[in-house]
């Protein structure tokens, strides 16, 4: 029996060995498609989830074909007058790659409501805090409508089952990773 010797780091295999995919884009694919395969819409709170295929032209040509983007469109309506009272946007799309989720208050042009847009390439983690402090200041402008605290709940909840899926998906990686 010949005695164990080290691997040699300069070894060249014959043979040409295929190349290893990187599979977090499929995952990432995967988990925003499957957000958008469910809607929140009960009581006051209307959901809209959307898919939005694009193609990158970066390079004069399609390249890759039709990648997947999501919208998630949150109404808050009054309770008295089914008026809508607050929007939020949530726009993930791989363009958005900055370090924290954008954040665009505004007025909306069509209901002339409180609006905000939150866009990154992935769902927050949390609900960023000048999201919360916006929440908290049109509760403020609409006193009468108590109700607007359970717009913020229910925000809160949708990004925590978003950021759970993430953790979730990482976790099986890993274990796939390591068999």
């Amino acid at each position: 029996m010949l005695p164990p010797t080290l691997p040699n780091p300069n070894f060249v295999s014959p043979f040409p060995l295929p190349p290893i995919e990187d599979i977090r884009p499929y995952l990432w694919s995967q988990r925003l498609l499957t957000s958008l395969s469910v809607n929140q819409t009960r009581g006051q709170l209307v959901h809209c989830p959307y898919y939005k295929p694009f193609s990158s032209l970066d390079q004069g040509a399609p390249s890759p074909p039709f990648l997947a983007t999501a919208d998630h469109y949150f109404e808050w309506r009054s309770i008295y007058t089914q008026h809508t009272l607050a929007v939020v946007t949530f726009i993930v799309h791989p363009a958005y790659s900055q370090e924290r989720p954008l954040v665009t208050i505004s007025t909306h042009p069509i209901f002339y409501c409180e609006s905000c847009v939150i866009s990154w390439w992935d769902f927050p983690t949390a609900i960023p805090g000048e999201v919360v402090t916006w929440l908290q200041t049109v509760a403020n402008i609409n006193p009468q409508e108590e109700s607007l605290w359970l717009f913020s709940h229910a925000l809160a909840d949708f990004v925590d089952v978003r950021a759970t899926l993430r953790r979730d998906h990482s976790r099986k990686q890993l274990v796939n990773m390591s068999h």
